[in-house]
């Protein structure tokens, strides 16, 4: 298996384990706001989900209507991501587009797909950390989801 769909794998994993303790939350606890850097824990999976979305589209040159985040319960905003992390993962098998072409500010980068995969572990790694933090504020014992531990468990 590549390093790329195994970066996938991981973050699927790591969002599961997560998520097992996320979903048993009162809906007082996964609304709280921590702060109005961080917000709540709701507030990070619709954040998640928005850019999962939103990466994929714009990966294929897309546009289609925007769901309506805010509106989804906790279980949809999480199946709702997680299908859209597995449409990722079917890239890697099936890669229809090999680049994305991104411009900002008069700059323009090239981004493959291994690094978009990255990007897309990466981004839902800084999201799931705070995460975490809301879980542990919460009192919530949290387990390491850190790659190795992954590999360990998973092996």
């Amino acid at each position: 298996m590549s390093f790329v769909k195994s970066i996938i794998n991981y973050t699927m994993w790591a969002n599961d384990t997560i998520w097992r303790i996320t979903e048993k939350l009162t809906d007082e606890e996964f609304s709280r706001d921590f702060d109005k850097a961080g917000g709540s824990i709701r507030l990070r999976y619709i954040h998640l989900a928005e850019d999962t979305w939103e990466w994929y589209h714009d990966w294929h040159c897309e546009e289609p209507e925007e769901p309506d985040f805010s509106e989804m319960t906790r279980g949809e905003l999480y199946k709702f991501t997680m299908d859209y992390i597995m449409k990722w993962r079917s890239l890697i098998d099936e890669l229809t587009v090999n680049s994305f072409k991104d411009e900002r500010n008069g700059k323009v980068v090239i981004v493959t797909l291994d690094e978009m995969i990255f990007h897309l572990a990466n981004h839902h790694t800084y999201h799931r950390g705070q995460i975490v933090m809301g879980l542990r504020l919460l009192g919530k014992n949290v387990e390491m989801t850190d790659y190795v531990p992954y590999r360990f468990k998973t092996a």
